[in-house]
């Protein structure tokens, strides 16, 4: 028995399917994180401060340290600051 696994997609409307007709077969472990990243900051939910066990549940989930998923949010941030000017 063999079983599809879809793949990686993020809910909530910004990106729904990543990997959908891209052809380019996985995406590896920091981009998957870049991608949450700006999720979480574009809801109002990372990068603000607000949030203190947000960043060690990435890191657990991605199995990185808190201050590489630090480190991916604050370029994220200013990486969305200098496209919207």
């Amino acid at each position: 028995m063999t079983t599809d696994v879809h793949p990686y997609t993020i809910t909530g409307g910004i990106e729904e399917s990543i990997c959908e007709g891209e052809g380019e077969g996985e995406l590896t472990r920091t981009e998957k994180i870049r991608i949450a990243a700006r999720v979480l900051i574009r809801k109002g939910v990372a990068g603000n401060g607000g949030r203190w066990g947000l960043q060690s549940r990435l890191a657990e989930h991605f199995g990185v340290t808190r201050q590489r998923v630090s480190q991916i949010v604050r370029q994220e941030i200013n990486s969305l600051n200098t496209d919207s000017r």
